[in-house]
C-alpha cells in the first residue's frame, strides 16, 4: 500500500462524508485572511454547491462580499484547507473517480481578502459492469425486492450507493416475513479498466409470522399503569398469526406514540418460538394523561382574545384523546365584554365586532383506525365567527368527521361536517352578488339552514424550519363540495377548490427568497368556468387582502366591493335636484361620493389568484434577533358571471413593500409596510335605511336611474340592477398609499 492511499484510508476512518461536513463559518480573529471568494474548475460530475457544501472553508456571506460593511465575515483557517483538499479527493473516490486529483490555488484580492480556488481533475470513473445478488433463490418476493436498487449495471462504482444497496435489501427482506435477514458486499475493483464486479450475498433466514405479543406497561413514576393493556394491543395493531414485516412495528410505535399517552414505547422482535414463529416485545411507559392551556393575545382586528384548553389522553382508560376547547375574541370591544374600544381602533370599523366570538366544542381522536394510519377525529361544536366587515356566521350546533394522515412531510385528510347555523351579511352584499335584492329573498338566504360539506385535502412539507424555513418547498390542495348527496339543502350547493404552494431557497447563509402562489375558485354544480352557484355562503366565498395576503391592501379589501354612503341625493328624472317628493312623483336616488363618507363593504369573490415573493436578509446587527424584508405581492380577486368584474390578469394589482421580523418566545412579530398605488375600486352604493324610514335598501349610485316613488310617505324603488358607478374617495398623497400590518409569524 502506498503512502498516499494509507493517507486516504486513515482519513476516510475519521473524516464524514462530503455531504455530512456542511460548509462551516470559519471564525474571524486580528489579522486573518478573509475568503473573498471561494470557487471549482474542473469539476462536471457534481456541482460548485454539492462540492462547496462539504469542507470548511466557505467564502464571505454575499452581502459582505457586495456592501463589505453588513453581513458574516468569514476567513480562512490554514489548518482545515489541506483536509479539504483530502475531504474532496475521498468524495470522489467513493464514487468512482479513484484517480481524481485536487489542488488548491489562493489569490490575494487585496485588502485582506483572497480567492480559494479548488483546481479538479475528475478522471475516468469506474463503472459497474457486473452486478449480482445472490441468496433470494427460495424468496417468493425476489423480483420486488431487487427492484430499482441504488447501485446500477452501468452507474459508478459508488461506495455510498453499495451502502444503501445493502440497507435496502436487508429492510425489504425484514419487511417480508425475514427478521434475520443479512445483507453482505462484495466487489472486484479493476482499476486499470475503469470497471468494477459487485455482489451482493444475501442470508435471509427463516420466514416467520408473529406468534405471540408480549406487552409490559410502566405507570407515570413507576406507578401501576392506567391504560387498560387491551387497548395498547389495539393501538399497536399487532396480530398474532400475521407475517412478520419490520414496517408494522414501526407503524405500531408511530400510532402508540401519537396517542400522546406515553412518554416511552419500544416494540421490537424478541425470542423466536420455533421454526416460524417469533415473539414481539411490546413495552409502553405512561405521561401524563391530563392537561390544561390557557392562553391571550391582542390583534388589531379581534382586539382582546383568550383560549383555554383541556385535555384528557385516557378516556375511559382507552387511550382515546378527549379535548375540550374554548375560544373567545373581540374583547374589550363586543358585547358583553367591551369597553376598551379605543385600544383597537381597526376593529371599530368592523360592523360585525359589537359581539363577542366564540367558539365552544369537544373532540374526540384515535391515534389510528382500522389498523391504518388514518386518524379519526370527531369533533361537537357551537361558535360564532366573523370576517372583518365581510359576513357573521353563527352556528348553535355542528359537527365534523376526519381521516387524517401524516407520513414523511405528507398529510391528507378528508372530512365530512355538517352545520345547522345562518350567515349575515350586509344586504348590499346580497343584493349586488346573489341578486337577493328584496327583504324576503334576503330572509330566505338568511335563515337558519343546513350546511353539509365534504372535503378533502392534501399538503406536502419539506422544508429545515416549520416556522422560519430557508430552503424547501410546502405544497397544499383542497376540494370542498356541498352537494345533493352530501346532504346540503338546495340554496347551498358549490365546490370549491384552493391550491397554495411555496417555495424557500438560499442566497446565501444570510439571505433567503421566497416565494408562493395561491389559487382559487368556486363553482356551481359543474366544475365549468361558466358554471355560477347560484348561492355560496359568504363565509365559503374567496378573499383576499391582508397581512398574509397581498399586504398593500386592508383585510378582505382586495377584489369586489360594495359601498354604504352615509346619505344621498333626490333629483328629479330630468337631473334636477328636488327639493321634495309628492305623491306620483318619479325621482332617482343618488350619492355624490365627493360629499359624503363611505363604509365599503368586500363581497369576496368565486376566482383569485395571489403571488407573493420576499427577500428575507438577516440585520446587519443584532443578527439573531432581527430579519429585514422586501417584499412584493400581486393579486386579484374575481366574480365570474356576477358582472362586478371581468376576468383577465391584466388587472392583478401589484404592492411591493418591506417589514421587519423579530424573533421572540412565541415566534416571529412581523410588522410589515406596503405601497399600494391604486383607487379604490368602483362599485355600487346603496343606502341601508332605518327601521324608522322603512328598512329598505335603495340603490344610489352616481348614475343611478330606478324609477323611486312615495307610496304612503316611505320611498319604493322598483327592482333593479344597481350599476357600479360609486367610485369611492382616492388615496390622498404619497403617504396616504403606505399601508401598515402587524401580525405573529411569518406571511407564509
Amino acid at each position: 500500500m502506498t503512502l498516499r492511499r494509507a493517507l486516504l484510508l486513515a482519513f476516510a476512518l475519521v473524516a464524514p462524508p462530503l455531504s455530512a461536513v456542511g460548509a462551516q463559518e470559519t471564525r474571524c480573529d486580528r489579522g486573518d485572511v478573509e475568503v473573498g471568494a471561494l470557487s471549482f474548475a474542473g469539476n462536471e460530475a457534481f456541482s460548485d454547491a454539492v462540492l462547496a457544501s462539504g469542507i470548511v472553508t466557505t467564502a464571505s456571506s454575499r452581502a459582505r462580499r457586495l456592501f463589505r460593511f453588513v453581513g458574516a465575515r468569514r476567513c480562512l483557517d490554514q489548518s482545515e484547507l489541506p483536509l479539504d483538499v483530502l475531504r474532496l479527493r475521498l468524495w470522489y473516490r467513493n464514487h468512482g473517480f479513484i484517480d481524481a486529483t485536487v489542488d488548491t490555488v489562493v489569490a490575494d484580492m487585496g485588502r485582506s481578502r483572497v480567492e480559494v480556488r479548488f483546481l479538479i481533475n475528475e478522471g475516468e470513473p469506474v463503472r459497474v459492469d457486473t452486478l449480482r445478488v445472490n441468496g433470494l433463490d427460495d424468496v417468493p418476493e425476489r423480483a420486488r425486492i431487487i427492484d430499482d436498487l441504488p447501485t446500477r449495471l452501468g452507474g459508478w462504482f459508488n461506495r455510498y450507493a453499495n451502502a444503501a444497496t445493502r440497507d435496502t435489501l436487508t429492510r425489504r427482506l425484514r419487511d417480508n416475513g425475514y427478521p434475520d435477514a443479512e445483507a453482505f458486499l462484495g466487489y472486484d475493483l479493476r482499476g486499470g479498466e475503469r470497471r468494477a464486479t459487485v455482489e451482493f450475498t444475501v442470508v435471509p433466514g427463516p420466514r416467520r409470522r408473529i406468534g405471540r405479543i408480549d406487552l409490559v406497561q410502566e405507570g407515570l413514576d413507576g406507578g401501576e399503569p392506567e391504560v387498560r393493556a387491551s387497548a395498547v394491543r389495539r393501538l399497536a395493531g399487532l396480530r398474532e398469526g400475521d407475517l412478520y414485516r419490520e414496517r408494522q412495528l414501526e407503524r405500531a410505535k408511530r400510532t402508540l406514540y401519537q396517542s400522546e399517552a406515553f412518554t416511552q414505547v419500544f416494540v421490537e422482535p424478541g425470542i423466536e418460538l420455533g421454526d416460524s414463529l417469533i415473539a414481539i416485545n411490546v413495552a409502553v411507559r405512561e405521561g401524563y394523561l391530563r392537561s390544561a392551556r390557557l392562553g391571550g393575545g391582542w390583534g388589531s382586528l379581534d382586539c382582546f382574545r383568550t383560549t383555554g384548553d383541556l385535555t384528557q389522553y385516557n378516556l375511559l382508560q382507552s387511550a382515546t384523546r378527549l379535548e375540550l376547547r374554548g375560544r373567545v375574541s373581540k374583547i374589550g370591544i363586543g358585547d358583553p365584554l367591551g369597553g376598551a374600544a379605543a385600544l383597537c381602533p381597526q376593529a371599530q370599523d368592523d360592523i360585525y365586532s359589537e359581539n363577542l366570538n366564540y367558539y365552544v366544542g369537544a373532540t374526540l381522536s384515535q391515534p389510528a383506525v382500522l389498523r391504518t394510519s388514518f386518524v379519526p377525529t370527531l369533533s361537537l361544536y357551537s361558535e360564532r365567527r366573523s370576517e372583518y366587515n365581510a359576513y357573521l356566521r353563527t352556528t348553535p350546533g355542528g359537527g365534523s368527521l376526519a381521516l387524517s394522515r401524516s407520513s414523511g412531510g405528507r398529510s391528507n385528510a378528508i372530512g365530512y361536517t355538517l352545520e345547522y347555523g345562518r350567515t349575515e351579511a350586509q344586504p348590499a352584499l346580497y343584493c349586488a352578488v346573489f341578486n337577493a335584492c328584496e327583504a324576503e329573498d334576503r330572509a330566505r338566504l338568511q335563515r337558519d339552514q343546513r350546511l353539509a360539506v365534504l372535503s378533502a385535502s392534501t399538503s406536502f412539507e419539506r422544508t429545515d424550519d416549520p416556522f422560519a424555513p430557508c430552503r424547501g418547498v410546502v405544497t397544499r390542495a383542497e376540494v370542498r363540495t356541498a352537494a345533493r348527496f352530501v346532504g346540503a339543502e338546495a340554496d347551498l350547493r358549490f365546490t370549491r377548490i384552493t391550491l397554495d404552494g411555496s417555495a424557500y431557497v438560499p442566497l446565501g447563509s444570510d439571505v433567503v427568497f421566497a416565494a408562493r402562489l395561491r389559487l382559487g375558485a368556486v363553482f356551481g354544480a359543474t366544475l365549468g368556468l361558466g358554471d355560477i352557484a347560484q348561492f355560496v355562503p359568504p363565509q365559503e366565498r374567496l378573499f383576499a387582502g391582508g397581512p398574509t395576503s397581498v399586504r398593500g391592501f386592508r383585510q378582505n379589501e382586495l377584489g369586489p366591493a360594495v359601498y354604504i354612503p352615509t346619505g344621498f341625493d333626490t333629483v328629479n328624472t330630468d337631473g334636477t335636484q328636488a327639493n321634495s317628493v309628492g305623491p306620483g312623483d318619479v325621482v332617482y336616488l343618488r350619492s355624490d361620493p365627493t360629499l359624503v363618507s363611505e363604509r365599503a363593504v368586500p363581497t369576496g369573490g368565486n376566482t383569485m389568484l395571489v403571488g407573493n415573493a420576499e427577500l428575507r436578509v438577516a440585520s446587519p446587527f443584532l443578527a439573531n434577533l432581527l430579519t429585514w424584508t422586501l417584499f412584493a405581492d400581486v393579486g386579484e380577486l374575481w366574480n365570474r358571471g356576477a358582472g362586478v368584474r371581468s376576468l383577465g390578469f391584466k388587472g392583478l394589482k401589484f404592492t411591493p413593500g418591506l417589514g421587519i421580523r423579530i424573533r421572540t418566545p412565541i415566534g416571529y412579530m412581523r410588522a410589515d409596510l406596503a405601497y399600494n398605488q391604486y383607487d379604490r375600486p368602483g362599485g355600487a352604493a346603496y343606502f341601508d335605511a332605518p327601521v324608522s324610514a322603512g328598512g329598505a335598501l335603495y340603490c344610489v349610485s352616481p348614475t343611478n336611474t330606478i324609477p323611486t316613488t312615495l307610496e304612503n310617505g316611505i320611498l319604493v324603488q322598483e327592482s333593479a340592477s344597481c350599476p357600479g358607478s360609486y367610485a369611492p374617495g382616492a388615496r390622498r398623497g404619497f403617504f396616504g398609499r403606505w399601508t401598515p400590518s402587524i401580525a405573529i409569524g411569518q406571511a407564509f
